[in-house]
């Protein structure tokens, strides 16, 4: 999708959207528009049309012998070859399913392996990103900002915090403002992340005979409907893509040594552009990033000691020791007048938690933002698919498109903590 200063567009856009960087000084109102994809003919890639015609030629050419078993194998051959190329089931081609499920199998058996070491919180985070290492970076006034590094990149965190004395929610983020801040910067492979996590009163996790659950329920009876959640935290993070920054260093614009101290000082911009408009925050060490990210996964620090249920990544849905989480891509967004209710709702979803990440990465058009949506929700698991339901038939009834990352279900999960947005 695009976000751009023009008339709002009355239909339902699908896939990426995009952040105008200059709309600050721009008037009229945003809209979404489609983004178009490099390669791509619609949803279908340039590579598997050419494939097609191949085997359209190579049955033409067959056509032309006199030899029916060489017409025939031709046919077939080209058949089976159509179908593995052209072959698409629950969203997905063929070919892209089973690359997904070979790397699914993959993690479910090195998630066997026992990552314990020095910090247990390290531990229990390998078990979604297995090369995960997190250290403090001094910056210029001599403050510490922790920066976490995995085998995509690096980022670093900001928690939006309340400004008033008592713990109120805080204000709206000004995506606009955030943009741009990061297209200023002008960095290759900057990646912008905000994550909104909620968890409601009382949750699906809590007895409804239980203290808290009456006082809340009989609260609502007396002032109304209203849902106050019992938690909300916002986190803007910050990544350094690996892969862009390395073609970045190809071409003679980047050092790869000064990454770290590049997300650093990244992460200080745009939390100062939040200053600027009023917002509250504070840049996380690498203790408080440790801490927020077991806190956004529902994972408890590993110990020797075996844990009552391991976490573990099934094709739908990922467990922590809690609860079953499943984890959505927005694939189709309402109009923009309607974006922001859509968004508000998802975010008070009747679940034990949920979680709303939206992802910012710089466009070839300096003036533009991709911009994506990730949605989790966690509840127990028994409850799990009837929250599912709900969640997709409430996103409809919105215009908006739910797809489940199945078979990514535990790299979603990091993605939609405040990670950048985990591996691009």
């Amino acid at each position: 999708m695009t976000v751009s200063p023009q008339t709002v567009s009355p239909h339902q856009v699908r896939a990426v959207a995009r952040v105008t960087s200059d709309s600050l000084d721009s008037s009229g109102p945003a809209i979404l528009l489609p983004r178009r994809r490099p390669g791509h003919l619609g949803p279908v890639h340039i590579t598997q049309l050419l494939l097609a015609e191949v085997v359209v030629v190579g049955i033409l050419a067959s056509v032309t012998s006199e030899i029916v078993a060489l017409i025939a194998g031709a046919a077939l051959a080209g058949l089976l070859l159509l179908l593995v190329t052209l072959g698409r089931r629950n969203g997905r081609w063929w070919l892209e399913r089973r690359m997904m499920t070979r790397s699914y199998k993959r993690r479910r058996l090195s998630s066997t392996a026992s990552p314990y070491g020095d910090d247990p919180r390290l531990g229990a985070l390998r078990r979604l990103a297995p090369d995960l290492i997190v250290e403090n970076v001094s910056v210029a006034d001599g403050a510490h900002v922790g920066v976490a590094r995995d085998d995509a990149g690096w980022y670093a965190v900001a928690a939006v915090t309340s400004s008033a004395p008592m713990r109120d929610e805080p204000g709206p983020i000004p995506l606009e403002a955030l943009a741009a801040a990061l297209a200023e910067a002008d960095q290759p492979g900057a990646v912008l992340q905000v994550v909104t996590q909620t968890v409601p009163a009382p949750s699906l996790d809590m007895h409804p005979s239980s203290a808290a659950g009456q006082s809340y329920r009989q609260l609502l009876a007396r002032f109304g409907a209203v849902p106050v959640p019992a938690d909300r935290s916002t986190w803007i993070a910050v990544r350094l893509d690996a892969r862009t920054l390395a073609e970045a260093i190809a071409d003679g614009e980047a050092d790869l040594d000064t990454a770290p101290a590049v997300v650093a000082a990244l992460v200080r911009r745009v939390a100062k552009s939040l200053r600027r408009v009023g917002v509250s925050h504070r840049l996380l060490d690498a203790d408080e990033l440790l801490e927020v990210l077991l806190r956004s996964c529902d994972l408890a620090p590993t110990t020797q000691s075996a844990e009552p249920v391991q976490p573990r990544e099934d094709w739908s849905e990922w467990h922590s020791s809690r609860l079953a989480h499943r984890s959505y891509w927005i694939r189709g967004w309402p109009p923009v007048d309607q974006a922001g209710a859509m968004l508000d709702w998802l975010t008070t979803a009747s679940a034990a938690m949920t979680s709303l990440s939206l992802i910012m990465v710089p466009d070839d058009d300096k003036r533009m933002m991709d911009l994506r949506g990730l949605v989790r929700v966690a509840a127990p698991a028994d409850q799990l698919a009837e929250v599912s339901k709900a969640i997709r038939r409430g996103a409809e009834q919105a215009k908006a498109d739910l797809f489940p990352l199945d078979g990514e279900q535990g790299p979603a999960v990091y993605a939609s903590a405040p990670t950048g947005g985990g591996a691009r």
